[in-house]
């Protein structure tokens, strides 16, 4: 009978090249920097408490603490471009823990943020402190077992370490491709493509785009020049918050845009193809730079986001208005002046109509001027609540 299992082989040396250690040391700074971004942010920025009510901050310096990770684990190149070779052992395998941590925890704490900002903004759930305490332990935990289930229990003799020298560094070997795939990519995929779903979904619900009428989702598009109309759906706490809101996509637009080209490059090769050297280092500089990213796209969005304690509470219920209101865009159907030929005629004789006194005491003079106006009537508050009702949970 002839023995049809299969034989697994592993690297415990590996010697770089002249272009296989310029790349690394590449890659290493590139990690370099990014780490020193999240070091300088973390000393040199004193956030002001303007996310009372959300866990914006928590989260957020969770994901820098995930990129900082992330970012050592690629550092520790370093000590194999000065060796000029990656040694299988405790300092590989210890980098290879590390660099899946990071990763991981990237992709994970990505996701968390689009939640949260998805229940505040869009859902409107209540959050508590349990409810963080909670978020911020099962995330990490979640993290913690990813990695160490690993080497714990699906690593095997026959395969060898799980983590040690995986290409130009040390991570999960190639005896596992499927750890590869369903405990790394699967959540950075994941996190990327869901998130950016959450984004959209979030400011198509503050612009007014998306809005409930009786109790059903309404998506509505209109031309430039009539997207004032959109202001009908909004509440205080949209309007605030829609410019935050454009500019919270460049999240997830930045983390797939860096995590796309890697990610094929790794396909490729899985699939058995040649990815040329200089894509292969082009692409790992690329995607070491997240924290570094992250880090700049902080700082160029934090001054759109308002001063959430002077909003109402998030849980404030969204009105919900009429099919006919919202199409006209919250405009009077009919005109609250005077013709043209009636206010000559007026004038002619020197009188003043009495619907001007009445209306005059309701309406600026402006408003009944002229009818031709092209700026169209808004309705007081007391006639929108009228054509309202509370968004039901």
């Amino acid at each position: 009978m002839s023995d049809t299992s299969t034989v697994f082989l592993f690297q415990t040396v590996k010697v770089y090249d002249g272009l296989e250690r310029n790349g690394v040391t590449w890659i290493s700074t590139a990690g370099l920097l990014s780490l020193f971004a999240i070091l300088i942010l973390l000393v040199a920025a004193k956030p002001k408490n303007a996310y009372p009510r959300t866990h914006v901050i928590a989260y957020y310096f969770s994901l820098l603490a995930a990129n900082a990770i992330q970012s050592a684990g690629t550092v520790m190149n370093l000590h194999w471009v000065l060796k000029g070779e990656i040694d299988a052992g405790s300092f590989c395998s210890l980098q290879g823990g590390i660099k899946q941590t990071g990763n991981v925890a990237t992709a994970i704490w990505s996701f968390i943020i689009a939640l949260h900002l998805f229940n505040i903004l869009f859902l409107r759930f209540p959050t508590t402190k349990a409810g963080l305490v909670a978020t911020l332990c099962f995330g990490w935990a979640s993290v913690a077992t990813i990695v160490i289930v690993g080497p714990a229990v699906i690593q095997t003799p026959e395969k060898g370490p799980y983590f040690s020298i995986s290409g130009n560094w040390c991570w999960i070997t190639d005896n596992y491709p499927k750890e590869q795939t369903f405990l790394e990519y699967f959540f950075e995929f994941f996190s990327a493509g869901v998130g950016f779903l959450f984004y959209m979904a979030i400011l198509l619900r503050v612009r007014g785009n998306l809005y409930q009428v009786d109790d059903k989702w309404r998506f509505r598009s209109l031309p430039k020049g009539q997207s004032w109309q959109l202001a009908v759906g909004r509440d205080r706490i949209d309007s605030a918050m829609l410019k935050a809101a454009k500019n919270m996509v460049w999240y997830p637009v930045a983390y797939t845009v860096i995590l796309i080209p890697i990610s094929l490059a790794r396909l490729v090769e899985f699939s058995g193809g040649k990815v040329p050297d200089w894509a292969l280092i082009a692409t790992d500089v690329l995607y070491n730079l997240t924290g570094f990213v992250n880090v700049i796209i902080f700082l160029a969005t934090r001054r759109f986001f308002p001063d959430v304690g002077s909003l109402p509470e998030f849980t404030t219920p969204r009105k919900q208005f009429r099919e006919s209101f919202v199409a006209s865009g919250g405009v009077l159907p009919f005109p609250l002046g005077q013709s043209a030929e009636k206010k000559e005629e007026n004038e002619s004789v020197g009188q003043v109509p009495q619907q001007s006194l009445r209306s005059s005491r309701r309406f600026s003079v402006s408003t009944l001027d002229t009818t031709s106006s092209q700026t169209p009537l808004r309705l007081p508050e007391r006639v929108l609540t009228f054509f309202s009702k509370p968004e039901r949970r």
